[in-house]
């Protein structure tokens, strides 16, 4: 039998690669038996998606239940909004592709559904055309009209929801909220890569989504959990791995998902036998030597006072107060007013994460060369 890299990267393969969020999918659960909708809410890889996909890989064995997952990352405007939205519901109701396109075509008459085949692949494909008297209003209603036509539950489950902030179309989270509030079979849950952005949509008393939702604030793995998932993975492949690595993994990662995913991804690679401290630091140093020119770009797009900023960040870790003068002290750093300018500067470009915790260099990688430097 083929040799199968456990720790996946970048995809949701099924339940035998995916770890713990037992408490997480039991408030998924939750949401959808009370028909409330859910924000997801979490640093950036730390894994809202994995855990969306794997709910999804769980309900699909309940026959009375249908879970579409639309990622928005790629949309531009509502245009594609609609489309995207459009092309990832039509079809799951139905088996056959005369009566999915029958069905669809009979209530969504601003968009016409057509077949292609794929070049690559050989297989039929549903593109969405739309119509000469196109309306976007017209269009949203007409696909949640659809929707409410079928009696069984539904979730609709937006990544990367924030995007919609960007659309060039006025008023988009009010035509998207006026839509949802009228139909009552379907649970919606939102999720998305900036915190910041998703709970000022979700937060804020003037804007459209403001309390219509439950949160889940997605946090990491636990640590005995994460531990004895790595060891099992390792052991399944017949390889062994000491108890002091195990702890210096999720030390060097944080604990962060992505990361400790990748790090043991690596280590499994290297095909060794005994995971031990000194190969799991070579790995990393071999990741950080292998990612330098990325880091490297990073550099070029601050300023250099903001690079100085951010190693002083990463040395410490995690800085609860950056402005005060022991900080500014330790690292040499200017006026508290210009750390609070490019503070927020490097929030803003997501290099930088602020909680309630305090501050911390987002890519853990990046942090560990900067301690390096």
């Amino acid at each position: 039998m083929k040799d199968i890299n456990p720790f996946i990267l970048g995809r949701y393969e099924n339940e035998k690669y995916f770890c713990d969020r037992e408490n997480e999918i039991d408030r998924l659960r939750s949401s959808l038996k009370n028909q409330r909708h859910l924000t997801i809410i979490s640093p950036r890889r730390l894994g809202k998606t994995g855990l969306i996909l794997h709910f999804s890989n769980i309900i699909k064995k309940e026959k009375n239940i249908h879970i579409f997952y639309i990622d928005l990352m790629h949309t531009q405007n509502l245009e594609q909004f609609i489309k995207t939205f459009a092309k990832s519901i039509i079809g799951k109701f139905d088996s056959k592709v005369t009566q999915l396109i029958s069905s669809f075509s009979k209530i969504v008459k601003s968009l016409r559904p057509s077949i292609t085949i794929d070049p690559m692949t050989g297989k039929p494909t549903i593109d969405i055309n739309l119509q000469a008297d196109y309306s976007a209003e017209t269009s949203l209603e007409e696909i949640f009209t659809y929707l409410k036509t079928h009696k069984k539950k539904t979730i609709i489950a937006f990544d990367e929801f924030q995007q919609i902030n960007n659309y060039p179309e006025k008023g988009t989270e009010a035509l998207l909220r006026s839509q949802i509030q009228q139909i009552t079979n379907t649970t919606f849950f939102y999720s998305g890569s900036r915190q910041h952005m998703l709970t000022s949509m979700f937060g804020d008393y003037q804007r459209p989504f403001y309390q219509s939702t439950d949160f889940l604030n997605l946090g990491k793995i636990d640590r005995e959990t994460y531990k004895k998932f790595i060891r099992e993975k390792f052991e399944d492949g017949k390889r062994s791995i000491d108890t002091i690595a195990l702890e210096l993994i999720l030390d060097l990662t944080e604990e962060h998902t992505w990361y400790v995913q990748f790090l043991c991804n690596k280590l499994y690679g290297t095909n060794s036998k005994k995971i031990d401290n000194q190969l799991v630091i070579e790995t990393l140093l071999n990741i950080l030597k292998e990612q330098e020119f990325i880091f490297y770009n990073y550099r070029n797009l601050i300023t250099a006072y903001q690079f100085d900023l951010l190693k002083a960040i990463a040395l410490e870790g995690l800085v609860k107060m950056p402005t005060s003068k022991d900080f500014i002290h330790k690292h040499r750093l200017s006026a508290a007013s210009t750390i609070k300018t490019n503070l927020d500067s490097l929030v803003k470009k997501e290099m930088i994460f602020a909680n309630e915790e305090g501050y911390k260099v987002y890519d853990v990688f990046f942090s560990q060369w900067l301690k390096r430097l």
